[in-house]
């Protein structure tokens, strides 16, 4: 009796692990089998867009950004880079752990779940991990990301052990949070590159096709707005850290020179946001971070330059 007993609980703990959703997550690729097409699982229609926020054509919302990435094996991350628009329901508190509070000052960045109702309501929500500010810009502060916050943000996707997050260089493109907008002026719109030279959404694809780590051979012409400015001190080497956006994607100029691979920049107001550039140099892969290397920039509208 007793040794029937114990099969019989066997059975029934096999009976529900069955019906865990963990057995779908544990098993990422394409899949037919899914959480979605169980009865009863239907999660209520997205919360309409609030007005007044700009969403880019084609953007998808966090159900959506969840479906795709139940398509992606395990570590795989998506081809196309999407806007996913949500409303951010809290924060991670693991990724806020104890170094949070020197960590944020230096990357500027905070870890974020979307969800696509207001209330939170329904079994998806999307993870934006490490997700910086505008075009890549570092957050300032904690005001700009509230729970309540209506977002669009810009990144791919990635299967991460059956988490759906975001890939390499997650930025917010537009928010309703008032001190966000305050803190990101709107972009002015970025030239068409002219022939021989390449859009910063081209740089960044080319950067992701690269190993992590690794630099490409070719030297890129890379036309592009200035959306930021990390550095507060020329010092001794003339160089200075900035972010430039065609309105779509950005790249991280790091250490970059001026006029050629040695020249020099001699005043902080000579790299401004808003200024158009050109900025020459070979593309590395930092972190799925698309980074000019050693690049130089060769054309400027600021009249400083």
């Amino acid at each position: 009796m007793k040794k029937s007993f114990i099969i019989s609980a066997m059975a029934l703990a096999l009976l529900f692990a069955g019906c865990d959703e963990k057995a779908y997550i544990q098993s990422p690729g394409e899949q037919t089998n899914v959480p979605d097409s169980i009865p009863g699982l239907t999660d209520p229609d997205p919360t309409p867009d609030p007005e007044g926020v700009p969403v880019p054509e084609g953007t998808i919302n966090v159900n959506d950004a969840v479906k795709l990435g139940r398509k992606l094996a395990g570590g795989q991350t998506s081809t196309e880079k999407y806007f996913i628009k949500g409303w951010v329901v809290s924060f991670d508190s693991k990724g806020r752990g104890d170094n949070f509070e020197t960590d944020f000052p230096k990357y500027g960045n905070d870890y974020v779940w979307l969800s696509a109702r207001q209330d939170g309501q329904g079994t998806k929500q999307f993870y934006a991990y490490r997700v910086l500010g505008k075009f890549g810009a570092k957050l300032p502060d904690l005001e700009c990301i509230h729970v309540g916050d209506f977002v669009v943000i810009s990144c791919y996707l990635m299967n991460y052990n059956g988490t759906y997050e975001s890939s390499g260089a997650c930025f917010v493109y537009s928010s309703t949070n008032a001190h966000f907008n305050e803190v990101y002026p709107a972009f002015p719109g970025c030239p068409i590159p002219e022939e021989g030279e390449i859009s910063v959404t081209d740089a960044e694809k080319y950067a992701l096709s690269l190993a992590k780590g690794t630099t490409g051979s070719e030297e890129k012409r890379i036309r592009g707005v200035v959306t930021g400015v990390e550095t507060t001190d020329l010092g001794n080497y003339g160089n200075i850290t900035f972010n430039i956006s065609d309105g779509l994607s950005y790249a991280k100029c790091y250490q970059t020179y001026k006029g050629s691979a040695t020249g020099k920049f001699t005043n902080l107001n000579q790299v401004e946001v808003g200024d158009t550039v050109l900025v020459v140099g070979k593309i590395q892969n930092y972190q799925n971070t698309c980074e000019p290397y050693r690049a130089y920039v060769a054309e400027s509208t600021n009249p400083n330059f």
